[in-house]
């Protein structure tokens, strides 16, 4: 049933900042957040369209959540807009702030095991990059956000292309070199699960299957562009890996 004061007091912050489409919201002293259906003006060739996007995300997060909590819980659902739980700090955050010196390796390691775990029900996220990771300290649980992307230009188990850009996302950090243990840590987790290794070695062959293309990225590192070179060690490091 729904809360109707608690619906109100959403509907008036959404009234107070009409353009955002993510935003922070406190009521009885617990955080959520809302996110709105409408656009966030960036990456349109790369995702689905607005709609697409919002009802996916939905569908993704009741589905993700019917097996086990990795999806934050969504309390409230209106045509254009959900509000769910707060979940805790990005692993973005995680790897570099003071404040979670103590338990970052635990956090990544937990996080591989979470996404093995995900992938074991034959489900996955779309881009499980560390900023849509989120670690919750006080009850030490991973939360996957953000699961609205569902657009492949290739046709791969999506699992495979999950892993891929995982390890990306830890190369587009500064820390992946000074810090490899973290990536190591996530790593460990996930390949703990034989449906960790097998998705390893698709990854390794969707690689392969793209040598060219790769080969193509290798040489673009002359321009030190972050994606690019960080593309480059994703595919080094997952070719270093062995699946036994």
């Amino acid at each position: 049933m729904i809360d109707l004061d608690f619906k109100k007091a959403v509907d008036r912050a959404i009234a107070m900042e009409p353009d955002k489409r993510v935003m922070l919201f406190l009521y009885e002293g617990k955080a959520y957040f809302i996110k709105r259906r409408m656009s966030n003006h960036r990456n349109a060739f790369a995702k689905q369209n607005v709609n697409a996007a919002f009802w996916c995300e939905v569908y993704k997060i009741l589905t993700v959540n019917q097996y086990f909590p990795l999806a934050p819980e969504i309390v409230l659902l209106d045509d254009g807009y959900f509000v769910m739980k707060a979940v805790g700090k990005t692993l973005q955050g995680v790897a570099k702030e003071a404040p979670w010196v103590d338990c970052r390796e635990h956090a990544f390691h937990l996080a591989g095991e979470a996404l093995a775990r995900l992938h074991d029900c034959g489900l996955h996220h779309g881009r499980p990059a560390l900023r849509d990771i989120a670690y919750d300290k006080e009850r030490d649980v991973i939360t996957f956000l953000d699961w609205e992307n569902e657009k492949r230009f290739i046709e791969a188990d999506p699992r495979a292309i999950d892993l891929v850009l995982f390890i990306h996302s830890c190369f587009r950090e500064r820390w992946s070199h000074t810090n490899p243990e973290l990536l190591e840590q996530a790593m460990a987790g996930y390949l703990a699960s034989p449906v960790g290794r097998d998705t390893l070695r698709k990854a390794q062959e969707l690689v392969g299957r793209y040598e060219t293309a790769f080969e193509l990225v290798h040489r673009l590192r002359v321009f030190h562009w972050t994606d690019v070179t960080s593309l480059d060690e994703a595919r080094a490091f997952l070719c270093s890996l062995t699946t036994g």
